[in-house]
């Protein structure tokens, strides 16, 4: 039974905005061949005793567990209107309800009712208020609250808008547009496109070869220009790549993963090796369009003597779960336990289940804000924007020229499935979720040929990890790219005319008022927005330019200009140091070595996911499950923790300490020589900037229902009044 038609032109575009219905399947509930044809093995008596069977089953629920009243009353109530719209994934309807909203602001333009203008589309084939409506939202600068709108760039965005009307008519009217209609808005749109100057060109589709994603995570590990608020997300940043690199999967189904889609087993070498820690991660999230789809499984089986242990999915997953101590084996708490246990005899797997308390959890989730600094949310999942957001900052930081995008490894996999001899086309379409081999020839295969064609054409060996290398992200790579502006760039907008009248505006209104505020706002974005233009244009001008530098001064005999170093970020504290370091050690000789080298790597892992990076909230969590927080230690004597420590604790009512009790406990939890130590201890310069620090970084962040509890000095405290009555007593602390 055939799948219904798409609404849109390329139905079997997967990766479009939507993505056509699948077809129903052999086991479908309604299979035809099974309600029409009788077994010729079927006897007479058989089917006597289904009879039976029915007729029992038929006294025995008839009218038993509702009367007939109630299904007749369900007859004449049922809602058919229900079920004739169809089912949008939450994105999808985010885009239909934003496209129905500019049709309403269209109307009320023209002085019409939505709904009377849906109708007079139906009854006509002609475009023309079609037309002035998506040249209106073309030209359209700001959206109903004052925003400034991004602006359509791409002719492909203006086909995926009418493809969204084409919806949001469907749902208004249960009826779609004309065939006539349609094929005259083509046209229309290509009219519009060169109209507005929209841009034909589609994003390149690059892949991230496997060195480049190598350099991509050693670049998040060991960066200081990109601060995460808790080290568990550095190392989430991480495992998101390693699970999206070997999967091809859409992003969005890898940051849904929940603990309970992973499966570990300790699984036996069929050709006699150790044992091999065997992840099975299973993606229950793909794309919903009109239904849930089967859920896929991928197998990684680890490399035990992997010479990068940067790609090396199991140790950053071990160091999450033995970080949230999420084995359900009570006594599985640390990696140096993985290599005591062996398989039974007469058993090839030892599952290493984990907790069920945890099944729901995700695995990629947000930090959020708490009374002494930052903790993992319970149920926000880390989004895409985000997700986005990090690879996009650690591609710049890394030096490459184009945007890195997640769906870099998405293409790569794609396309290195399609090369390789173990993976058949069908395999390649149900990894990718694709209906057929469509989606991959128009979204996925490379716009630029990644094969050595003049050297199969003359017969020589092709030269293809050169032509891998031209053809990834990673041939762009250079450490002089500008990453950020310099000092004075930053400066020069403040000279731009549009940015001095709304100072001169600002200036007209009442400091705290309303409009003063909303001016500041406006301002600021628009400095922002400025920010953004400079920075891009200079990053776009600078390989032509710099390459023209290169060349001169090396023909002049000068060679290459030595840049002056200017590095604004932070030095690498003592976790982030370790981590780099166990990550980056040598290959082992036995197995044993592995072994270590393997654990060294997951216990530093674990160790700085408790590792606060903000610039005023550095504090080690505790593992989930553990009792109360990261114990206080007492510092050395006269070390300038200890004497923090000390001036924290008042000896009459009338004492005002300037130090942070909260602040001076997370120093406590550090080394002496992390940098962290200084900003925490330091001594705020009147007791009121004490008071007013303590209940911006502190008290606002109280969620209901937190466990509180003074951190120096251990006592569980029983709401918010009851910190503030102890920080006064014990600390001096007003609030």
């Amino acid at each position: 039974m055939a799948g219904r038609k798409h609404p849109f032109d390329h139905a079997n575009d997967s990766d479009a905005s939507y993505s056509p219905d699948d077809e129903y399947g052999e086991d479908d509930c309604f299979d035809k061949n099974e309600a029409d044809d009788s077994s010729p093995e079927t006897e007479a008596t058989d089917i006597e005793d289904l009879s039976c069977d029915v007729d029992d089953q038929i006294q025995l629920f008839g009218g038993n567990v509702h009367p007939p009243e109630y299904y007749r009353r369900a007859i004449e109530g049922f809602n058919d209107s229900a079920y004739e719209a169809q089912d949008y994934s939450d994105g999808s309807k985010l885009l239909l309800d934003a496209c129905e909203e500019q049709w309403r602001r269209y109307c009320e333009v023209l002085g019409r009712a939505p709904q009377e203008c849906f109708e007079s589309l139906a009854a006509s084939t002609s475009v023309r208020v079609l037309y002035n409506f998506f040249d209106w939202s073309l030209n359209q600068k700001v959206g109903k609250d004052g925003r400034k709108k991004r602006g359509t760039k791409k002719s492909s965005s203006l086909g995926t808008y009418w493809k969204v009307f084409r919806l949001v008519f469907q749902r208004a009217t249960g009826d779609k547009l004309d065939a006539k209609m349609n094929r005259r808005m083509h046209k229309v749109l290509r009219d519009l496109a060169k109209k507005h100057g929209l841009s034909h060109q589609k994003r390149a589709n690059r892949c991230m070869a496997i060195e480049d994603l190598r350099e991509q995570i050693q670049t998040t590990i060991s960066t200081t220009k990109k601060s995460f608020k808790l080290g568990e997300l550095r190392i989430l940043a991480v495992l998101f790549l390693l699970l999206l690199a070997p999967a091809g999967a859409r992003p969005t189904s890898i940051l849904r993963l929940r603990f309970g889609d992973i499966r570990l087993a300790l699984v036996r070498d069929p050709e006699g090796g150790p044992h091999n820690i065997l992840i099975r991660f299973t993606l229950a999230f793909t794309k919903t369009y009109l239904g849930v789809k089967d859920a896929k499984t991928f197998p990684i089986p680890e490399t035990l003597f992997d010479p990068s242990l940067l790609l090396n999915p199991h140790v950053f997953l071990l160091g999450i779960i033995f970080r949230h101590r999420a084995f359900r084996a009570p006594s599985l708490t640390s990696p140096e336990h993985l290599a005591n246990l062996d398989i039974h005899p007469d058993e090839r797997e030892l599952p290493l289940p984990l907790r069920g308390d945890l099944k729901d959890t995700y695995i990629f989730r947000r930090a959020v804000k708490d009374l002494t600094g930052f903790k993992m949310s319970a149920d926000k999942p880390i989004t895409y924007q985000m997700i986005a957001q990090w690879i996009r900052r650690i591609g710049e930081i890394l030096g490459l020229e184009f945007p890195t995008i997640p769906y870099n490894l998405r293409y790569n996999a794609a396309n290195e499935f399609d090369r390789s001899a173990d993976i058949s086309e069908s395999l390649r379409n149900l990894a990718l979720d694709h209906a057929n081999s469509n989606p991959f020839q128009k979204h996925y295969l490379g716009r630029e040929v990644c094969a050595d064609t003049w050297a199969i054409l003359r017969g020589q060996k092709p030269q293809q990890a050169l032509i891998r290398q031209a053809c990834s992200t990673g041939h762009s790579i250079s450490k002089r790219r500008p990453t950020d502006l310099t000092p004075e760039q930053a400066a020069s907008i403040n000279t731009d005319p549009l940015i001095r009248r709304m100072e001169l505006d600002l200036r007209g209104f009442r400091q705290g008022s309303t409009q003063y505020k909303e001016a500041r706002r406006r301002l600021r974005n628009q400095k922002e927005s400025l920010r953004r233009a400079l920075k891009q244009k200079i990053r776009d001008e600078w390989t032509a330019e710099q390459a023209v530098d290169d060349i001169e001064l090396q023909l002049q005999g000068v060679g290459f200009a030595q840049q002056a170093a200017v590095d604004t970020s932070g030095p690498q504290r003592p976790a982030q140091k370790r981590l780099v370091s166990a990550l980056a050690a040598p290959l082992g000789n036995t197995v044993e070595g592995q072994y270590r080298r393997r654990d060294n790597a997951i216990n530093a892992i674990t160790a700085y996911c408790l590792v606060e990076e903000g610039q005023t909230t550095r504090r080690p969590q505790p593992p989930a499950g553990s009792a109360g927080h990261t114990s206080v230690g007492e510092p050395p004597v006269k070390s300038p923790q200890h004497l923090a420590l000390m001036s924290v604790f008042v000896k009459s009512e009338k004492e005002r300490p300037r130090r942070c009790f909260i602040c001076v406990a997370k120093a406590l939890t550090l080394t002496a020589d992390d940098g962290a130590v200084e900003d925490l201890i330091h001594e705020f310069y009147t007791p009121g900037d004490l008071s007013k620090h303590f209940r911006r970084k502190h008290l606002s962040n109280l969620q209901e229902g937190d466990e509180i509890k003074c951190p120096i000095c251990d006592v569980r405290l029983d709401h918010k009044d009851h910190l503030r009555n102890h920080a006064l007593r014990v600390h001096g602390t007003v609030s």
